[in-house]
């Protein structure tokens, strides 16, 4: 399995496989993007040619109806379709004039290149041509009045009527634009007559093929579905699969393959709607470049892998030399117990140097510990030599004190029975110390101020009533547990090294508190204080008591500090507050227990 492997094979596996995924995943999204990218540079570029494309041709097809409505607006023109009776001599100067002016209108209109024929007639026989690419014939007037167009514009009596038809001259098998437009005739005689307006589809055609744009570019008739392709000159029907036919129900840009080749085809409307111009590309070569960038970019993948893979194994191998160092460094504190500290495996300034400096620092702890729990054990034996040594049979004692009591009680000497009465139960309390749990026997904080209550009236006798007890201890707070026999010693600290030095009456004040999880007791004597040398140095001082010192059970405040660590953690045990000449104060902190 794979937490099995070395950290070696997990390095390289690692690294290797996540610039596999993320370097694939990288030149995935870069290739997607730059194929996306190109592929849109190419439709805006595509579309550009397209608006410019549809620009021309809705102009030049404004141009021509622009000229239209010139022509049919002119007096002249007006004039001579009117119904009036003329000599022939009035008729053919009319009819000059109307040409003259048309030829004017022709020459100066933009289109003129494309406009094959521009005819004035009515049905009083008026025929006037301008000059255009294609002369005029005897049987223009009847073709005319043959196309579609114009019946078309004579049955329905519209104003003018636009479109795409064969033109009206014999030789030319061009298709062509036309415009027929209605011609009203002069203000007093309301006879008309129409104008012709006949224009090659090079006009458009041209337009598709210049300027670099592309060839595939036509124009279509919504109407009829014919085209009208940039090669050709006569409209077309495509087939499906021919240029120019367009499917019907498509979202544009429409994307489609014919044979080997792929396209895509845009659709941009003219401002009538009734045409559409159209915009067929090949993007075969398009897709052959996209696949050349997609080669581009996994030979960069590839070439990046392996350069990471070798890279990988180069760092495995600096990460793993230093870690099998201290990998035979824990051996050895595990299996040899040697704790001594090897400067070789912190040598280094990286994260791996600061672990050989945790494991000597951890080495010297574990000696260090191990060296405070061997004294730990010989101050434990020695403590229950000298409790060995110095204990009597409790029962004799007893006794012995109870018959004192009572010797007191028949003379009527109650001060002596009561001290004996405390002095019994003091000696009981101890003795039950030993007995039941040892330095970790806990009672409540009522009953260990009971033990206080015994012990300061027997000091109180030996002290002539020297010091006085206040306790303010609330009520809500003493059922808490407490180590027994942990006050005792900080009340006797207190009579005989704070009070009974100062030679004047003292108090001693009991209070306790709630800290969190913590419970606070305090104990303050209104005696001699400390200097601030003294207070460093109390601890110390009193850790051990010589033989034969006024002590009650030999516990000094060092041991009950040590203690109160032992059974809560570091955090807890004693602390100290003092003001020379005034006041001492100390704090017993341990957990809340009930």
């Amino acid at each position: 399995m794979f937490r099995d492997q070395s950290l070696r094979f997990k390095i390289i596996f690692s690294v290797v496989s996540y610039i596999l995924v993320i370097g694939i995943s990288g030149n995935v999204f870069l290739y997607l993007y730059l194929m996306e990218a190109v592929s849109q540079k190419g439709e805006r570029l595509d579309r550009a040619y397209l608006e410019a494309a549809r620009f021309r041709i809705s102009q030049n097809l404004a141009n021509v109806f622009s000229l239209a409505m010139v022509c049919a607006s002119d007096p002249a023109v007006s004039q001579a379709v009117s119904r009036q009776e003329r000599t022939r001599q009035e008729l053919i100067r009319v009819s000059l004039n109307a040409q003259n002016n048309l030829n004017a209108f022709l020459q100066s209109n933009p289109v003129s290149p494309y406009i094959d024929k521009l005819i004035l007639f009515n049905d009083e026989g008026l025929f006037v041509q301008a000059t255009g690419r294609h002369g005029g014939e005897f049987p223009d007037l009847d073709n005319i009045r043959r196309l579609p167009l114009y019946r078309r514009l004579v049955q329905e009596n519209l104003p003018r009527i636009s479109g795409f038809g064969s033109s009206i001259t014999p030789m030319n098998w061009h298709d062509t634009y036309i415009l027929l437009l209605r011609v009203r005739g002069s203000y007093y005689n309301s006879a008309g007559g129409y104008l012709y307006v006949e224009a090659g589809l090079d006009m458009i055609t041209g337009l598709l093929r210049r300027d670099g744009v592309s060839p595939e570019m036509f124009l279509r008739i919504s109407e009829t579905g014919e085209a009208v392709m940039p090669a050709e000159l006569r409209l077309t029907r495509p087939e499906p699969g021919d240029p120019g036919y367009v499917p019907e129900d498509v979202v544009f840009p429409y994307r489609f393959r014919h044979g080997n080749r792929s396209y895509r085809l845009d659709a941009l409307p003219l401002e009538n709607g009734a045409l559409v111009l159209y915009n067929q590309v090949d993007v075969t070569t398009l897709a052959l470049d996209d696949r050349q960038i997609l080669y581009t970019v996994l030979a960069v993948a590839l070439i990046s892998l392996f350069a990471v893979a070798g890279l990988a194994l180069i760092l495995s191998f600096f990460l793993t030399r230093p870690i099998e160092a201290l990998i035979r460094r824990i051996r050895k504190i595990s299996e040899e117990n040697d704790f001594s500290a090897d400067p070789e495996i912190e040598k280094r300034g990286d994260e791996i140097g600061l672990i050989g400096r945790a494991i000597n620092e951890m080495s010297g702890n574990i000696s260090l510990f191990l060296l405070k729990m061997e004294e730990s054990y010989r101050e434990q034996k020695n403590t229950e030599i000298a409790l060995l040594q110095s204990q009597i049979n409790p029962h004799f004692l007893y006794n012995t004190l109870d018959s004192i009591r009572w010797m007191a009680r028949i003379q009527n000497n109650p001060a002596i029975a009561d001290i004996v009465r405390r002095l019994i139960n003091l000696l009981r309390n101890i003795a039950a110390r030993t007995d039941s749990g040892g330095a970790g026997a806990k009672i409540t904080l009522a009953e260990e101020l009971q033990i206080l209550e015994d012990y300061t009236g027997v000091m109180s006798i030996r002290f002539m009533g020297s010091f006085d007890v206040v306790n303010r201890v609330p009520q809500a707070l003493l059922d808490c547990r407490i180590p027994k026999l942990t006050l005792q010693p900080l009340v006797e600290n207190a009579i005989i090294h704070g009070i009974e030095p100062s030679d004047r009456f003292g108090v001693i004040t009991l209070s306790a508190a709630e800290d969190g999880d913590y419970l606070d007791i305090v104990v303050e004597d209104t005696g001699i204080g400390m200097s601030r040398e003294q207070l460093e140095t109390v601890k110390t001082r009193n850790r051990t008591r010589k033989p034969g010192s006024p002590s009650l059970n030999n516990i000094g405040i060092v041991n009950v500090d040590e203690r109160l660590k032992l059974l809560y953690g570091e955090s807890c045990g004693l602390f100290f507050e003092s003001g020379e000449g005034t006041y001492t104060r100390a704090h017993v902190k341990i957990l809340k227990e009930r």
